[in-house]
Parts: structure tokens; C-alpha cells; sequence
């Protein structure tokens, strides 16, 4: 068995192993060398004996199992009624004060929380949402609303390189956690490095038998540290479990690669979205393969007015072609759209030719052609089309390879829209295929 305590920044390791006559014990702090200690016992009934009171001693001083969290130590109470009317007004005081009268009627120490988070009382509530169940902070972070969590994030600091970490382990009590029943946002790290395909799928499917699923606002997957290769990060095959078990999302934010080398398999779907409150959906990528461009261009959103599309390199995954994104610029596809980006990507020659003759291009606000390949020739081009976009108040070209003179051609096209041509990348001297994208791995 193998126990662990968080000590400030440092975390306490204590291990134990017995056989039939011995206990070997191991303590020191976590990735450094542990003191070993052994103990030996007439029979292995004593050895038993003094095992458990071991173990005992080290659970009451704190110690725990990785990823374990501690069970509730108060009474729960549950009203799935009074919860559904919580999540239709999140705002609303009424609602919680309700639920805390009937919680406390029941004798849930939960519903005091209530009323102490109601009064600001933070300090006061948050002592007795210890007793609920509190992950630890190197697996799952939380804010706050009236007493129950708005936003619930994974990410296993921990170790994600272990591969014989169960994620479910701590999801399943933290989403049955009455400190969930009124969640309004999820957000998805790294679980497993090796296995998060799986494991990001599982956790949506668990996260579905429950309530507050369906009534769920915003989802954040791969919600990773800019320090992580996007190629080597994956979500797995996430589009139709999204919309089955969050149908009401109206925030969507999708981060990954494809891990091109692992097996041939699914490593990051997007297809069968069917989300009828969308608004705004963002997918980071540098792999939007052709396959995927088809599987997303079948989706159903019809109240998006927010799309942000990233490709990546053509000698990559990146394979998308301008045809494959043609059902966007339709506008049949997201009739309320308004603000568009396509960014990091290699379409920006046939994007800039074909977008101002497009149906999309009268009603946008707002376009962002950032972190691609467009220059100052196709930049002309663009400018060249101004007048098919009458509602454009912003245009973004920052990080691609506009330079001051290209930017001053947009601006005198397009009068009125805010120019971004920030970060430039380096001029080129070498043919225009060669240009690369800000993310391609």
C-alpha cells in the first residue's frame, strides 16, 4: 500500500508491504530516495494486527491512497427537483435558499453551506464543504457559486505518466458530490498521457449519469498548458458523446492533435455534433484532416454565431481542403453565424479568393485569419473584396506573414474594421508553399 500526505508544496510518501511474519515500511518525500524500515512478528496474525493499526495511525495523521478522496462525512440529502430549479437560474438567490431550508429540515449539514455562501460567509461554508468531500487540488481544481461548484477542472498533476491510474476513481464521487448538483462549466486536462483518448470519452459518459449533465453551459477539453505539443495530446472520438450527454452547451472549446502514430485509431472525433443552444465553438487543432472537416461540417448548430477552426500543415494531418470547407461560407450550414476564424492554416490563398464571393461573408463581424500563411499578395487579394463585407468590424492577420505595407493595404479597403497585423513572421525568401503554419505538432 502506498499512502501520500500534502505538506505545503512537498508531498509525504509512506509505503507498507507484509508477508506472513514481516512488515517492510518506506517514508520520505515523493520522487527522492525513501528510508526503509522492517519489523518482524511472531505469527501472521500479529503481523496483520499491527499492519492495520499502522495503516490506521497513518490515515488519521492525514496520509491517503493517490487519487482518493474521502467520503462525506456529514449526512447528504438529495432533492433532484429543487436542484433542476437551481440550474434554471443560477443567479437567483431564491432557488438556494429553498433547497437550504428543505437540506436543513433534513438535517444536511449542506444546507447551512448554502445559506453561509448566500451571506458571503465563505470561510464558514467552506469548512462544512470539506466535510462534503473536497478533491485534491493536484487533481481537480473548483470555483465557487452560492455553495456548490460553477466550474469543476481535472488535470493530473500528480503523475499523468501512470498508467495505472483510474480516472474514475476520483471523477465518480465528485460528479455524485452534491457540490456538483448546480455545475455550470467542466473543464478536461491530461488524466492518463498514454490513455487520454479513452479516458476524456469516459469521463463525458460518466458525467452523463447524472443530472446537472444536461443542463451543463460550457465544456473545456484539453484544457492543457501551452507548454504541451498539440500533436501529442488527444480528446478520443468526443463528437456525438458531447451531444448526447451535454445537449444544452452554448460554450464549446475543443483542444487536440491526433497522435497520427498510435494505431490508426479514432484519437479525436469531431463528427455528429447536434447542439441546438450553441453559440460559440472553438476547435484547436493541427490535424484537421479531411475526414474530420467532413464529420463537422454534418453538424447541427443552428443558433452558433461564433466559430473558430484551426488546421495545421498539409504535409500533417492538416489535410483539409478549401472544398471541404465550403458548407461554411455557404451559410446554410450556421445561418446566425457572425464571427469566423480560420486559423492555422495553409488555405489562406483560396480562403482570400473565395470568402468575399461567399454568402457567409455579408453577415460576419468579425474575422480572424490569424497563425496561417497569408502575405501581402493575398492580403490584396482580400482587400480587393472588402465590399462584400458590409457588417465587418474586425479583421485579425496577426502571426502570419502580412507585413506593415499589407496591412496598410487592408486598411484602406476596408474602412472602418479594426486591422490586427501583429507578430509577423519572419519574411521569406523561399516559394510559397514552404510557408508554414504557427502549429503544426
Amino acid at each position: 500500500m502506498r499512502l501520500l500526505r500534502k505538506v505545503g508544496k512537498k508531498t509525504e510518501v509512506w509505503e507498507i508491504e507484509a508477508k506472513a511474519k514481516s512488515i517492510t515500511t518506506k517514508t520520505g518525500q515523493q520522487h527522492s530516495v525513501l528510508k526503509e524500515k522492517k519489523q518482524t512478528f511472531p505469527t501472521p496474525a500479529k503481523t496483520k494486527e499491527a499492519y492495520d493499526k499502522l495503516v490506521a495511525t497513518k490515515r488519521d495523521a492525514g496520509y491517503r491512497e493517490p487519487f482518493e478522496i474521502d467520503k462525506p462525512q456529514v449526512p447528504i440529502a438529495r432533492n433532484a427537483e429543487l436542484e433542476a430549479a437551481i440550474r434554471e437560474d443560477r443567479t437567483d438567490p431564491g432557488p438556494y435558499l429553498v433547497y437550504a431550508d428543505w437540506l436543513q429540515a433534513k438535517g444536511s449539514p449542506f444546507g447551512e453551506a448554502i445559506v453561509l455562501a448566500n451571506a458571503k460567509k465563505q470561510k464558514q461554508a467552506m469548512a462544512i464543504a470539506t466535510q462534503i468531500g473536497l478533491p485534491p487540488e493536484d487533481l481537480a481544481t473548483y470555483g465557487w457559486r452560492t455553495g456548490f461548484w460553477q466550474w469543476l477542472r481535472f488535470d493530473n498533476a500528480v503523475d499523468w505518466m501512470d498508467n495505472k491510474f483510474e480516472p474514475l476513481t476520483i471523477v465518480k464521487p465528485l460528479f455524485e458530490s452534491p457540490l456538483c448538483a448546480a455545475l455550470e462549466e467542466l473543464r478536461i486536462g491530461v488524466f492518463r498521457w498514454d490513455y487520454n483518448d479513452t479516458d476524456v470519452p469516459a469521463t463525458i459518459k460518466e458525467a452523463g449519469k447524472h443530472a446537472w449533465a444536461k443542463d451543463l453551459q460550457r465544456l473545456h477539453l484539453g484544457d492543457v498548458s501551452g507548454d504541451i505539443d498539440m500533436d501529442h495530446h488527444v480528446i478520443g472520438d468526443v463528437g456525438k458523446l458531447i451531444s448526447k450527454h451535454f445537449p444544452n452547451l452554448v460554450w464549446l472549446k475543443l483542444h487536440s492533435g491526433s497522435q497520427s502514430w498510435n494505431g490508426g485509431k479514432e484519437t479525436f472525433g469531431i463528427g455528429g455534433f447536434e447542439l441546438p443552444k450553441l453559440k460559440e465553438l472553438i476547435i484547436e487543432t493541427c490535424a484537421m484532416s479531411r475526414k474530420r472537416m467532413k464529420g463537422f461540417t454534418a453538424a447541427k448548430l443552428p443558433q452558433l454565431e461564433r466559430l473558430e477552426l484551426w488546421f495545421g500543415a498539409k504535409d500533417r494531418e492538416g489535410t483539409a481542403k478549401i472544398a471541404d470547407v465550403m458548407p461554411v461560407f455557404d451559410g446554410k450550414l450556421f445561418p446566425k453565424l457572425r464571427h469566423l476564424g480560420l486559423r492555422n492554416t495553409e488555405l489562406d490563398v483560396d480562403i482570400a479568393r473565395m470568402l468575399p464571393a461567399s454568402t457567409i461573408a455579408k453577415q460576419l463581424e468579425s474575422l480572424d485569419l490569424s497563425m496561417g500563411t497569408l502575405n501581402d499578395s493575398e492580403a490584396g487579394e482580400l482587400a480587393e473584396g472588402a465590399a462584400k463585407f458590409p457588417k465587418l468590424k474586425t479583421l485579425c492577420v496577426d502571426d502570419t506573414y502580412v507585413t506593415a505595407t499589407g496591412a496598410k493595404v487592408l486598411k484602406v479597403a476596408f474602412k472602418g474594421v479594426k486591422i490586427s497585423a501583429k507578430d509577423p513572421k519572419e519574411p521569406y525568401d523561399f516559394a510559397p508553399e514552404d510557408r508554414y503554419v504557427s502549429v503544426s505538432e
